[in-house]
């Protein structure tokens, strides 16, 4: 298994936590960040830029990584949490799905789904 590259300086301590934790999680699993992909609907490239620590992480691929592992996610989702927290309080983006944004599983978008009343 390949070692993973360092994650940014920048990281803040938090999402670091969260992204070390799913690291591990998916190292434990075995699989590929293409197989991860495949069973979560979330891109090879989604993940290995989620798993860098270059991308946040959506509460949705939390929730997926956990089930394809069989584990339960409260610990994750409460690290996620956290991680979201911190980045909306320093004004940052919180990994949140935005109207018409390019963000669900598989490149699907919600735009148009769902149109305004």
């Amino acid at each position: 298994m390949a070692r993973w590259a360092e994650l940014p300086a920048g990281l803040d301590r938090r999402e670091r936590q969260l992204v070390v934790q799913l690291r591990r999680l998916k190292d434990h699993s075995g699989l590929s960040l293409a197989a991860l992909g495949a069973r979560t609907g979330y891109s090879r490239s989604s993940w290995d830029r989620y798993l860098g620590g270059r991308a946040p992480v959506p509460r949705a691929a939390v929730i997926g990584l956990a089930e394809v592992c069989g584990v339960d996610p409260t610990r994750l989702l409460a690290l996620h949490e956290v991680a979201t927290e911190h980045r909306a309080a320093d004004g940052h983006s919180t990994g949140t799905a935005q109207p018409g944004a390019d963000s669900g599983p598989a490149g699907r978008s919600s735009a148009g789904e769902h149109p305004e009343p």
